[in-house]
């Protein structure tokens, strides 16, 4: 291990949205050396990146010239107490929510496999050497992904706590149904399916080509506005930095919509990502014309899940959110937090101290 972590080098460069062509080259080529998951990959990431007008900062590790990790820092002013400013690092996000709506989950380096815990270390210690961040912010990262984090500073808080459902879909023999969901959940599920097809034809399809997907975009969109608009969320598909962003990301080989139609009429809509070997389900639109005992995403995510089940796949990810469907739904759960990693001074530790006073009183 030592000879190697004395061969790494770590550097950062300043760069801008104009790099991501080349760094496009040089991205896909570690992609495909490492363990990472889909919100990294150049598919998902690259679209993303292509939509953010800010400069940022690109962090690489390299063995003799050769790329062996990287990450995208965003640097953020902010004002302390109303006051101070404060200088954040925000790692694969902005900090800005006209870009970050479109939400990454699994955030973390991108590292060659090979030497994964010596690059993961090196990155931490060169990070932990800036002098110009007072924080740095990291999220949505699974356990593995903040422990490495933790060695960065001794000062940390949680800016969300959250966990992530999934179905292990190889330790399903037969059936679904059956072998995850309870008694209760089964019947919710088998009631709406009998409810809909008393009001006509029930077809379950996934659409694979960009021109179906292309195709639904604006139905999906509007299912979409309609469910959020009387919320204190708004849809993304209201902001149109998000709407460029997912429909690039809709086109590539590695999304699927899971739809549902009633008499020919699309009435509900998953949006999938399939990355080695797993499903991550990203977003979901329905019609509202339907309320009460009809539970049409717990139906429709049933016969997607034993789509993918038969198909040979070997998770289905909810990804983060404590939803009560997704753990009626699912067999295992995660962590999946935000953390904020800070420099220790008397101005942070007031700030805290009022954070900590706003929370008990319930602000």
């Amino acid at each position: 291990m030592q000879r190697i972590q004395e061969m790494i080098k770590v550097e950062m460069t300043y760069s801008t949205a104009n790099y991501a062509s080349e760094l496009e080259i040089i991205w896909l080529d570690l992609q495909r050396r490492s363990n990472c998951h889909y919100f990294l990959s150049w598919d998902w990431f690259g679209s993303w990146l292509q939509q953010v007008k800010q400069p940022f900062y690109l962090l690489k590790a390299t063995i003799n010239n050769e790329v062996m990790a990287l990450a995208v820092i965003f640097e953020k002013e902010c004002k302390v107490l109303g006051l101070r400013s404060k200088t954040q690092w925000w790692l694969n996000r902005t900090g800005e929510k006209e870009f970050d709506q479109s939400w990454i989950e699994y955030n973390d380096f991108l590292v060659d496999k090979k030497y994964e815990y010596e690059l993961r270390h090196a990155l931490i210690l060169f990070l932990s050497k800036q002098d110009k961040w007072s924080e740095f912010i990291a999220g949505m990262l699974s356990n593995k992904a903040e422990k490495t984090l933790d060695d960065l500073s001794h000062n940390k808080r949680n800016i969300i706590e959250d966990f992530g459902y999934q179905i292990n879909l190889q330790d399903i023999n037969t059936s679904y149904k059956s072998e995850v969901l309870s008694r209760n959940t089964r019947q919710k599920i088998n009631q709406t399916q009998r409810l809909l097809s008393q009001e006509g034809c029930l077809s379950f399809s996934i659409v694979t080509s960009q021109k179906e997907k292309l195709q639904t975009l604006s139905t999906v969109g509007d299912f979409h506005i309609n469910k959020w608009k009387n919320t204190t969320t708004p849809s993304g598909f209201e902001n149109p930095t998000f709407v460029s962003c997912f429909k690039a990301q809709l086109m590539n080989e590695h999304s699927e919509i899971a739809t549902l139609t009633l008499n020919n009429k699309p009435i509900a809509y998953l949006i999938n990502y399939l990355y080695k070997e797993r499903v991550y389900f990203y977003l979901s639109a329905f019609s509202n014309e339907f309320e009460g005992k009809i539970k049409l995403g717990m139906y429709l995510h049933s016969l997607t899940i034993e789509h993918y089940r038969e198909k040979g796949l070997k998770y289905y990810d909810f990804l983060a959110g404590k939803a009560r469907y997704k753990q009626s739904l699912s067999n295992s759960e995660y962590t999946h937090n935000m953390c904020c990693y800070y420099k220790y001074s008397l101005v942070y530790l007031i700030e805290n101290l009022l954070r900590k006073s706003k929370q008990r009183l319930g602000y």
